[in-house]
């Protein structure tokens, strides 16, 4: 396992982490319009990994569940542009560095 796959499910991670806090206090403190409105952003993020086969996992070469990994890439799409920017930023560096 290279260093960019180590970056890139740490990134993953810490996305998953930040998402599921922030719509948790989002319920808890009254904002729960804005809470339901970035789970339909899951959601779409979701389906449209699935309308286009978008799996991030496989030209990072890993053994992922295909369904587990359009999920996660669906995750991550919907955190977006800047999101996934950043994500690309960090494996690029890992790679040329």
């Amino acid at each position: 396992m290279n260093i960019a796959v180590i970056i890139a499910v740490a990134i993953l991670i810490e996305g998953l982490v930040e998402y599921g806090k922030n719509i948790t206090d989002m319920f808890y403190g009254g904002e729960k319009k804005t809470a339901i409105t970035q789970m339909v952003t899951i959601v779409v993020g979701i389906g449209l990994a699935f309308a286009f086969n978008a799996d991030m996992f496989v030209p990072l070469g890993l053994q992922v569940n295909h369904y587990i990994g359009m999920v996660l890439t669906g995750i991550v799409m919907s955190r977006g542009s800047n999101y996934v920017s950043d994500l690309i930023g960090k494996i690029g560096q890992t790679t040329v560095g």
